[in-house]
């Protein structure tokens, strides 16, 4: 088969252009023939008890069904990383690319060349840029976070993904994080775009705090052997000061943040502050996988 791109396409899905109209299916339809034209076959992981999207068998995409879903947490039947993971990996292919299903992909000859040939230790990671229906006013590449990543087969296949869920916050930060940590080369993101049309509707607090929670437990658990890159050595070590308080924009917020981590180092305030910093580091981290800033 074509090499495989892989997302989790939902039983509904719903979008509105600038006069409020529906488009979802026009625009989810999109999303997989750009798939398509950038020469990947769409696969599609869904859980046994999730019912289909119908441009699905419209658009001829694989479905490889998994035994289990995070309904319990999301209350929708979202699957897991992990379950994303071994599906993908159970394609006969020596690269596996994982897109956002929202996501419209243009890539230039060189650019689809480049991720064709992906190499066993190699992956590559992309930022999405936001538009509310005219792409030539999307906004900056979004800092925080990735919406296509691609890696190897070999490097992905040891990853503990936990209980994270695709789709949620979290994923595109750990992923890109342990890929670098096996010291993958990341090649350059140049002649790749992935266009966001703007939505309401993401995710809740307490969805971030539980998913951000898993991240951090995922990494302090990370297998030591994994551990191969000095730089996100020293990533991990912020991202553990941070926990122990050790942030602040202003002096009086640093004092305030050692004296919860010293004092209430299980408070909910505690908690989201942490995870708030987290993701603003984790930026840097992002910086060097797609090897630029999000504005540069």
């Amino acid at each position: 088969m074509q090499c495989p791109i892989v997302t989790s396409i939902p039983p509904f899905f719903s979008r509105k252009d600038a006069t409020g109209k529906e488009i979802g299916e026009a625009y989810l339809g999109a999303c997989i023939e750009s798939w398509r034209a950038c020469g990947f076959a769409p696969v599609s992981v869904n859980a046994e008890t999730e019912a289909l999207h119908p441009l699905i068998k419209r658009h001829d995409v694989k479905v490889l069904r998994v035994p289990r879903d995070a309904s319990a947490l999301t209350g929708r039947p979202q699957v897991f990383l992990g379950d994303l993971l071994a599906a993908a990996l159970s394609l006969p292919s020596e690269r596996i690319f994982i897109i956002n299903a929202d996501i419209e992909l243009e890539m230039d000859n060189r650019a689809k060349a480049r991720l064709m040939a992906l190499g066993p230790n190699q992956a590559v990671g992309v930022r999405r840029r936001t538009h509310a229906g005219d792409k030539t006013k999307a906004e900056p590449p979004y800092d925080c976070g990735l919406d296509l990543i691609g890696a190897g087969r070999d490097a992905l296949a040891n990853i503990d993904c936990g209980q994270l869920i695709h789709g949620m916050p979290w994923w595109d930060h750990y992923l890109p994080l342990m890929l670098l940590w096996q010291n993958c080369e990341f090649l350059p993101e140049t002649g790749i775009r992935l266009w966001h049309l703007a939505h309401g509707g993401r995710w809740t607090k307490a969805q971030f705090i539980r998913s951000g929670q898993e991240f951090r437990r995922l990494i302090e658990h990370s297998d030591p052997a994994l551990r191969q890159n000095a730089f996100v050595d020293q990533h991990v070590k912020d991202l553990a000061r941070i926990a122990r308080g050790h942030y602040g924009s202003s002096p009086i917020r640093a004092i305030e943040a050692r004296l919860f981590a010293a004092l209430l180092p299980g408070s909910s305030i505690h908690m989201r502050r942490v995870l708030r910093e987290t993701s603003r580091h984790n930026r840097f981290l992002l910086n060097e996988v797609t090897g630029s800033p999000a504005n540069g």
